[in-house]
């Protein structure tokens, strides 16, 4: 949530804008439930929690996803309101060791591909650019890796078959992939968002 208020903004109703990657709703709870407590410390009162797209629109792949991305909050920056500085840098330094915050990396949207064969482009491509594994994981609509290349962009793969022959790849480029798009969906369904109408049926 630090790195949510770092880029949240103020109104000229002082009200604050920021969004923050939730996984309270798969979790059984209710969405920003983890959250409220803390920011009730700070804050006069939290007046409205929105998704940042319709559910049954949403893959669950959260941080890798490019939804929020999209969203332009109102205002103008908090941090610049309350006169504190901002490297605008999305790595931090956290015991020693660098950290990076994936929910806030710009994706390219334009370089972005899908499918089993995307993902083996890039291992062919590999040998000729430089471009490296940053993450990958598991989603409703199936794996997901991201990649950074040579020209400082990050893109994404998304909708990779979850199949021995993907996993392969992805360990082959150096992802170690721990949970599995029947998991997500499992989870899904355990949740509270099985019960909403807006929710995926999966």
């Amino acid at each position: 949530m630090q790195s949510a208020l770092r880029t949240a903004t103020i109104d000229e109703t002082d009200t604050v804008h920021f969004i923050e990657t939730c996984y309270c709703l798969e979790g059984g709870l209710y969405p920003m439930a983890m959250e409220i407590p803390s920011l009730k410390k700070y804050f006069e009162s939290v007046e409205q929690v929105k998704d940042a797209r319709f559910r049954d629109k949403c893959t669950m792949e959260c941080e890798a996803c490019d939804c929020t991305r999209a969203i332009k909050l109102p205002g103008i920056s908090l941090l610049k309101k309350l006169n504190l500085a901002n490297d605008d840098n999305d790595k931090k330094e956290f015991g020693g060791s660098e950290f990076m915050d994936y929910g806030r990396v710009k994706l390219n949207r334009q370089k972005q591909r899908q499918g089993i064969d995307a993902l083996k482009k890039v291992v062919d491509e590999r040998l000729s650019s430089k471009i490296k594994p940053v993450m990958a994981g598991a989603a409703i609509s199936g794996l997901f890796a991201i990649f950074h290349d040579d020209n400082g962009e990050y893109f994404r793969i998304k909708n990779i078959p979850d199949t021995n022959e993907a996993r392969h790849i992805l360990d082959k480029l150096g992802f170690d992939v721990s949970n599995s798009v029947e998991d997500v969906k499992e989870n899904a369904r355990c949740s509270l968002s099985r019960s909403d109408r807006y929710s995926n049926v999966v």
